[in-house]
């Protein structure tokens, strides 16, 4: 099984893996919709994509917790732990930025694509990941599931689901090829 913190960004790719032994793919986060479409629909091996959470966009070899508190890596004490969703990092301007978590760099907004889930679905993909955040993940894990159980609309159910994570702006930009940062309706981004 192939993470997203792997760089496979086409079809080609997936095939030299998939015939070293890959049977799944879990596509990075960055990726739009066009490209999904096609290394899902190539049927090289299982396709899973991000559906909710801040994206994985890089590793570090040094621990920014550890760091920020002038601490080694080695003795870091686990200090990510002081930072269940991660520490948020602005720009030199405040504006809000990345995350990061222990050597992990994340996305500063939470990605939400439930209104897409069934056009994920329909373009080959059979598995949605769920990031976990500092909430109720089991209340998340069911309103995913009802809405691709037919149960619920992805309206309705997006509403829920900014009530369990106030805090964190939804993103669903690079999706639809846009800044990763945005969160654009479905019906826009098409």
């Amino acid at each position: 099984m192939i993470g997203p913190g792997v760089n496979v960004y086409n079809e080609g790719t997936m095939q030299v893996l998939a015939e070293q032994g890959a049977v799944r793919f879990c596509l990075p986060g960055e990726l739009a919709a066009d490209s999904i479409r096609v290394m899902a629909g190539a049927g090289l091996a299982e396709t899973e994509v991000q559906v909710f959470g801040r994206l994985p966009l890089a590793i570090s070899a040094r621990c920014y917790h550890a760091r920020q508190r002038g601490w080694e890596k080695d003795s870091c004490q686990y200090a990510c732990a002081d930072d269940p969703d991660g520490m948020d990092l602005d720009t030199l301007y405040g504006a809000p930025f990345l995350a990061v978590n222990g050597t992990q760099t994340l996305s500063h907004t939470c990605c939400n694509l439930l209104a897409e889930l069934d056009e994920l679905r329909s373009m080959g993909v059979g598995h949605f990941r769920l990031s976990p955040q500092d909430t109720d993940m089991i209340a998340v894990v069911r309103l995913f599931r009802a809405v691709l159980d037919g149960e619920m609309e992805a309206e309705a159910a997006e509403e829920k689901l900014a009530e369990l994570v106030p805090a964190m702006p939804f993103a669903n930009g690079f999706y639809y090829g846009e800044e990763g940062m945005a969160f654009l309706a479905a019906a826009q981004g098409e």
